[in-house]
């Protein structure tokens, strides 16, 4: 992700025709922004869904009068006019472009191919960039023709990643303020809730905490997310004296079986790292074994984190130690003859 901006300024240098696709709130936009402004461009922005393909891109047709003085009456024509802006742009970017009308689209295809909109020639774009969310997901759009999608020289998928110097330095979040609410993102949050939560969700709630308002009202009814943890971050407390990484579950497991056997928040963190780290269950056979058996037969829903243990479990039917009590674990629910 850090070497991102850097493509997309290099991009836009080369004049290459460019598509984002990423989750919302990830920054594909401001990325876009930041580049074009650093490289004096003058870009034009479209939000593609609010479109009106007439007024905004192809233009509105008008009757002109033709001058032509050979003939006895004047003869009209159609004159389409639209935005002056876009005659200067240099870049055109299209947010959100797959929530667009189908003839937006395909003025977009026209001004990739040929630089003109209706076959009027467009005397300043360069290149023609786009964003997109990706179809066939929680999100209401469709995927984009195949011919469009052939048009952009280069497709950028954006992850998210929230970034601590981001929330401090442009959205003006206190460093501690910020630091916590990555970590916790990043630490606390399994998989799908980091879906749910994006970066700019996150910026949300940082304004919102240091606007003295409960954190609760800057989330969506529908979504559960561990905000004591949060909160506890924010204290300055964390579960444990250190982050629950994937070195330290491989190389602390004395101090988390500890801390396990007190704490369910921490029983809890961890079942949820393991089963969403499978590459490290292999070595953590001790804390799998720590787990309550309610929490392991949760983990073992996820079918990479059963393969690794079963395989594991195999090894050490004839074998003493953790292996040995992985195998009887694993017979006694079931799943090892």
């Amino acid at each position: 992700m850090t070497r991102l901006p850097n493509i997309i300024k290099r991009c836009m240098e080369c004049r290459l025709n460019v598509i984002l696709l990423g989750r919302h709130g990830v920054g594909k936009t401001q990325m876009v922004f930041d580049a074009a402004k650093e490289l004096g461009l003058v870009l034009k922005y479209y939000s593609a869904p609010t479109l009106d393909p007439w007024a905004d891109l192809v233009g509105i047709p008008v009757p002109v009068d033709d001058s032509d003085a050979g003939h006895a009456s004047p003869r009209k024509h159609l004159q389409f006019v639209r935005p002056l802006d876009i005659e200067a742009a240099r870049i055109i970017f299209f947010d959100e472009l797959n929530r667009a009308h189908p003839k937006v689209l395909n003025a977009v295809l026209e001004m990739i191919q040929f630089k003109t909109i209706n076959g009027v020639p467009l005397p300043n774009l360069e290149m023609v960039w786009a964003a997109i969310n990706p179809a066939g997901d929680v999100y209401q759009v469709a995927d984009l023709d195949p011919a469009l999608w052939d048009r952009f020289h280069v497709h950028l998928n954006v992850p998210a990643n929230p970034s601590i110097v981001y929330l401090r330095d442009r959205a003006g979040i206190p460093h501690k303020v910020a630091q916590a609410l990555v970590n916790w993102w990043t630490f606390d949050l399994n998989d799908d809730l980091r879906r749910m939560i994006s970066p700019r969700r996150l910026e949300y709630m940082g304004k919102i905490f240091v606007a003295g308002i409960d954190l609760q009202h800057t989330l969506p009814p529908s979504v559960k997310v561990p905000l004591l943890s949060l909160l506890k971050r924010l204290d300055g407390q964390l579960l444990l004296p250190f982050e629950l990484t994937r070195e330290a579950l491989v190389g602390r497991q004395d101090e988390i079986v500890a801390e396990m056997k007190t704490n369910a928040d921490v029983m809890l963190a961890v079942r949820e790292r393991l089963e969403h780290w499978a590459d490290v269950v292999p070595s953590c056979v001790r804390l799998f074994l720590a787990l309550s058996s309610e929490n392991q037969v949760a983990i073992l829903k996820n079918k990479a984190v059963k393969v690794a243990l079963l395989n594991l479990a195999r090894q050490g039917r004839n074998t003493d130690g953790d292996l040995r009590q992985l195998a009887d674990r694993m017979r006694g629910i079931g799943l090892l003859a």
